[in-house]
């Protein structure tokens, strides 16, 4: 039996924040049986580190701002909104958990984190658990939590908001409980646009005239523009579910929000089943459009593009005529032209031009006229094409010629890998292999492990005794005439957690320059690096998507460091379970992965086709 939906639908604040296919599946009547998954375990921590830092936040503020401060507690809809509405009439200074009235006529729900007085008004702060600050040539303005508000802000030198866009995507958040607060009459009247609590438990205030670095536009006016797309996608989604035969508002692209969504296998199978161009990972919506203007419609297509074409429109795009406007020019001329005397005096198009191998005008001209079309249009365009290629090739493609690729073996292998909490490492797991005859070298997983109290102290003292092990290891090794080498899989992370228990200085622990020199000697080999230099991916290159391909498969459901950091608190807890055996072969399993890309890089991995080959498109 399909639902009923008010009549008009209301939005929520997230309406403009997430995906609009989304969006609409949450109205359509075709969705109304769907049973959603559950959520990871991983997600699940994340779902609950946020509230947690909600609650201590606004516990915080209550017990230094006293009778300043109301919780509005009521579990009742309309119980809550009449104290919200009694709490602003009484101008109190900050409303936690406030629950605006319904706005009927914007068609907006919500309930801001906290409401703050302003000098006329009231402000939407809300709290998030990411970061919206890093140091840069700019300042920003900031409250103190003890006095969050914006009559007593402060500006903070040398920071800027972080690259990624958090910042406005948090403000279109702002901008829906402004426009509430506007239809109550209590918004302010200039100023800010509202603030963000992030996860340094700092206050940041965005201003209403503050514009994004791409769009230019204020978060307000953006929001705006969105909200009534949203609303125009949401009426048309209620509409086809009394008549069906009317279209969709939206069609489902494949984009970043994607995986973990409700709607995730829904779309990817009539994605798949097309093979939309979108399925090449971080495509952006521009590109997208161009892509599909031009009759670029999947992924076979994208992949059978003119990388020689592609990568010529890359080289150009930074110059005085770029690609569009050299064909342009081509176009004019007879065939038999040179292309020097196309482009005039510009040296750097025409060293470039020669360097592709196009002197004549029937050279360029004579070329897929598709990728004519699109390349220098697109940014990244070849970065998309290598992707394309690698995912009709089954996940990855050669860079390198086969008979380049190496995998830098040697007699005894140690896999390494570690594992930590809250940046204090409490597992070294390594994984010994041995290719020849080793005296007194014995194969197998060893592990260096604590679960007791993680001091600075306890956790060098753990990291001593691996290295002694390691060191130990590689001189028995040496001392037979035999080559060895060590594995790990993105050397930052084990390299940051070796130098953070060195730090500390205790006995028995290397010096830092040894740290270096293993480093540096060629036995210290990142597998990522290795996949980075000589395979291209149709998306991630890590750890668990590069074991995959080469067939490795761990033993756990859900294998992830977020997930074992659930598995890590339940095995220090009173009740621990099976937890330390889950976590010992989840690390076991993760140095046997990487064991088992790198006997894939030294084999089958040369049967694979190269991204430059020859690719044909329908």
């Amino acid at each position: 039996m399909a639902r009923e939906i008010p009549t008009p639908p209301l939005l929520n604040a997230y309406a403009t924040q997430r995906c609009e296919v989304r969006l609409q599946n949450s109205f359509d009547n075709d969705f109304d049986d769907l049973v959603r998954p559950e959520h990871s375990d991983a997600t699940q921590r994340r779902i609950d580190a946020g509230k947690n830092h909600e609650a201590q936040i606004i516990a915080s503020m209550a017990a230094s701002l006293g009778d300043e401060l109301v919780i509005i507690a009521d579990s009742n809809r309309l119980d809550a909104q009449a104290a919200t509405l009694d709490a602003i009439a009484s101008e109190i200074p900050v409303i936690a958990q406030a629950w605006l009235p319904a706005d009927t006529t914007g068609r907006r729900i919500g309930r801001p984190d906290l409401l703050v007085r302003g000098n006329d008004g009231y402000l939407p702060v809300e709290i998030k658990l990411h970061l919206l600050a890093t140091e840069g040539n700019a300042s920003l303005e900031s409250s103190t939590l003890d006095k969050p508000f914006a009559q007593e802000s402060f500006s903070v030198p040398n920071q800027k908001f972080r690259k990624g866009g958090l910042w406005f995507t948090d403000s279109l958040q702002l901008a829906h409980y402004f426009r509430m607060l506007e239809a109550v009459g209590a918004a302010v009247s200039d100023g800010f646009l509202g603030g963000i609590i992030d996860g340094s438990e700092t206050l940041w205030w965005i201003d209403l005239d503050l514009t994004h670095g791409r769009t230019h536009q204020r978060p307000l006016d953006a929001y705006d523009e969105t909200f009534a797309q949203r609303i125009s996608i949401v009426d048309a989604t209620v509409q086809r579910n009394i008549d069906r035969s009317l279209p969709r508002a939206r069609d489902p692209w494949w984009h970043k929000e994607c995986e973990g969504c409700p709607y995730e296998d829904v779309c990817f199978e009539e994605l798949n089943a097309r093979d939309d161009v979108s399925l090449v990972r971080w495509s952006t919506t521009d590109a997208l459009e161009k892509l599909r203007g031009v009759g670029v419609m999947t992924r076979q297509q994208l992949a059978g593009l003119d990388l020689v074409i592609v990568d010529l429109g890359a080289r150009l795009s930074d110059t005085s005529m770029p690609l569009p406007q050299v064909v342009e020019r081509a176009r004019l001329a007879a065939p038999s032209e040179e292309l020097a005397d196309v482009v005039g005096q510009r040296l750097g198009v025409r060293r470039h031009l020669a360097s592709s191998g196009f002197v004549l005008v029937e050279d360029l001209l004579g070329r897929d006229q598709l990728t004519l079309s699109v390349a220098g249009t697109v940014r990244d365009l070849g970065r998309s094409v290598r992707r394309a290629r690698a995912g009709v090739a089954g996940g990855v493609a050669l860079s390198i010629e086969p008979d380049q690729i190496t995998a830098k073996r040697a007699d005894v292998e140690v896999d390494i890998d570690m594992e930590s909490y809250e940046h204090a490492t409490y597992l070294w797991g390594a994984l010994v292999s041995v290719n020849c005859e080793a005296e007194g070298i014995t194969e197998g997983y060893v592990p260096f492990v604590t679960f007791e109290p993680l001091s600075d102290e306890r956790e060098a003292e753990l990291f001593g005794e691996f290295w002694t092990w390691l060191m130990d290891l590689r001189k028995r090794v040496v001392a037979q005439g035999l080559s060895f080498r060590s594995y790990c899989f993105w050397h930052p992370a084990e390299e940051g957690q070796m130098r953070r228990a060195v730090a500390t200085g205790g006995p028995g622990l290397p010096r830092e320059r040894d740290l270096k020199a293993f480093f540096g000697s060629g036995q210290w080999i990142d597998l990522h690096q290795l996949c980075k230099e000589q395979l291209v991916t149709e998306g991630p290159l890590g750890l668990k998507a590069m074991a995959t391909i080469a067939g490795f498969s761990w033993r756990d459901d859900d294998p992830s460091g977020e997930a074992s950091i659930g598995w890590y608190e339940e095995a220090i807890s009173s009740t621990p379970g099976a937890a330390k055996e889950r976590l010992l072969a989840y690390n076991e399993d993760d140095v046997a992965a990487t064991r088992a890309l790198r006997t894939w890089l030294d084999g089958p991995a040369r049967e694979l086709p190269h991204v430059n080959d020859s690719w044909n498109r329908p």
